[in-house]
């Protein structure tokens, strides 16, 4: 495995701080990360108080950590891989967080089942936690990440690196809060991570305008006058002037791509055949948004969706 393979060539001590930040004092987090470890710990922490048998709060405590240090180095991977850095780099936090989820994985397996004082509940949440993670390595360094080498330059990696990280934090974070709702059934995602209403609010936005979008394709589809059309496109620069940035970094590329099709198809014969691909390729998208975990923490109540604009440009 390419990112295993990196990760054996560096010293055994480094830690994920050093290898993406090595101009930084030794243990530095970014500040975001920080926060985030500090209100994770503090929600915590009554959780761990209130386990009555000492072997299952320690069990519970070790999985908590290690959940925790993996999610601090997929925040480093996203730095990383976000701006550019060397590819090397991040397959060396790749390479480490698999290893971590590998310790994790085993300490449930082996560990957790001698625990007497384990209830059932406890057993099952840990078993698929154990499965899930297991799955989601699978997915990422058995298919993802496989066959990578330091050698590629980070813009042709970003894709594989962005959809990685995304498969491995959402694992991690739903692992922590299904854990955590086993002892305290009202905790929520909400509460413990900093950024999950943002990516809440963020996912509602981004359902509400595709949704919109694949009205008016279907709208224009169905009436090929120019003003049907010409709606769709004006929305669809909108779109990829801001909301874009909601979507997974791997799908950036094929939207837009297509909503180049759907622009320069305008006015020409094979515009109807390109709006017909482009709604089913939005039915697909919709679903797959729609299947963001997020989205079912029935805490978060719902808002209205209003689109947030990035201040950088999008390239149509």
């Amino acid at each position: 495995m390419a990112a295993t393979a990196h990760a054996n060539s560096n010293q055994a001590g480094a830690t994920p701080g050093a290898l993406l930040f090595p101009s930084k004092p030794e243990g530095r987090r970014p500040a975001a990360a920080e926060r985030d470890q500090c209100r994770l710990k503090k929600q915590l922490d009554p959780i761990l108080k209130g386990i009555k048998s000492p072997a299952t709060e320690e069990a519970v405590r070790h999985v908590f950590d290690a959940l925790s240090r993996l999610r601090e180095i997929m925040h480093l991977v996203e730095l990383n891989a976000g701006e550019g850095g060397p590819t090397q780099v991040t397959l060396a936090a790749f390479a480490l967080a698999e290893s971590e989820a590998r310790s994790l994985v085993r300490f449930i397996e082996t560990q957790t089942a001698k625990i007497k004082s384990a209830k059932q509940p406890l057993r099952e949440v840990l078993a698929g936690m154990s499965f899930a993670i297991r799955h989601e390595m699978k997915t990422v360094f058995g298919h993802d990440l496989a066959g990578l080498t330091a050698e590629r330059r980070p813009e042709e990696v970003r894709p594989d690196f962005m959809r990685a990280h995304g498969l491995l934090s959402n694992c991690f974070q739903q692992s922590i809060i299904t854990l955590a709702r086993v002892f305290d059934p009202s905790m929520s995602g909400e509460l413990l991570f900093d950024d999950y209403r943002a990516r809440f609010k963020q996912t509602t936005v981004l359902l509400t305008e595709l949704s919109a979008l694949a009205r008016l394709a279907c709208r224009a589809q169905e009436n090929p006058g120019a003003e049907a059309s010409a709606l769709l496109i004006r929305e669809l620069k909108a779109f990829c002037q801001g909301t874009i940035y909601y979507l997974m970094y791997k799908d950036w590329d094929e939207f837009e791509d297509l909503s180049c099709e759907v622009m320069c198809s305008h006015g020409s014969p094979r515009h109807g055949f390109i709006l017909h691909c482009f709604t089913t390729y939005l039915d697909a998208l919709i679903n797959q948004v729609r299947m963001r975990s997020v989205l079912n923490d029935q805490s978060l109540a719902p808002t209205e969706a209003k689109p947030l604009k990035k201040p950088r440009k999008g390239r149509l």
